[in-house]
């Protein structure tokens, strides 16, 4: 059976959902990519800074808190201060960092790179990194190019099968396999 490999990568840094102080509710706040550092005696503040997509208010999420100057190593300590894109990015996607900042991560815009699908039988072996957690459908959807009720017929007539798991369900994890099966099968 021949295998393809498909590369999900994040096109770019993903909305964070909180409440907004100005707007009074809930709301997307997107990451501008720069960083803020403050220093206090011998102690370090880092901070994301991102703003609210509505009124435009900022919200600083905490990177790093009271961290001792000395423990923090100095090249990640030129990376914040030189706002590094790969760094925001990757702080950004940090579910983990988002939550204990009372924020969750909200859509994230991704790329997909790899062979196509030629309608034959194929073992599919997904990769992602930083686009973890975006919805496997979502990624089928765009490679196949075919809408969610087309999927939904091709799931259901066993055509897309990922082993043990609902594959309308799943979300993208660092590794996983799946089958397309041709019209034969």
């Amino acid at each position: 059976m021949k295998t393809i490999r498909w590369r999900v990568a994040a096109a770019g840094a993903p909305t964070a959902l909180r409440p907004c102080g100005a707007c009074g509710a809930e709301a997307a706040f997107a990451s501008t990519g720069q960083f803020r550092v403050n220093a206090q005696k011998k102690r370090l503040d880092v901070w994301l800074v991102y703003r609210c997509t509505t009124c435009g208010s900022v919200w600083n999420c905490a990177v790093t808190s009271r961290r001792g100057a000395k423990s923090l190593d100095g090249g990640l300590l030129e990376r914040f201060s030189g706002n590094d894109p790969e760094l925001a990015l990757a702080c950004a996607l940090d579910v983990s960092l988002l939550k204990h900042n009372g924020a969750r991560r909200g859509t994230t815009a991704f790329t997909v790179e790899g062979a196509g699908w030629d309608g034959g039988d194929c073992r599919v072996v997904v990769e992602a990194d930083g686009a973890l957690g975006v919805r496997l459908a979502d990624v089928l959807r765009r490679k196949l190019g075919v809408s969610r009720r087309e999927l939904e017929a091709l799931v259901e007539a066993s055509r897309v099968v990922l082993p043990g798991a609902d594959v309308l369900r799943a979300r993208t994890r660092a590794r996983q396999e799946l089958l397309l099966r041709g019209t034969n099968a």
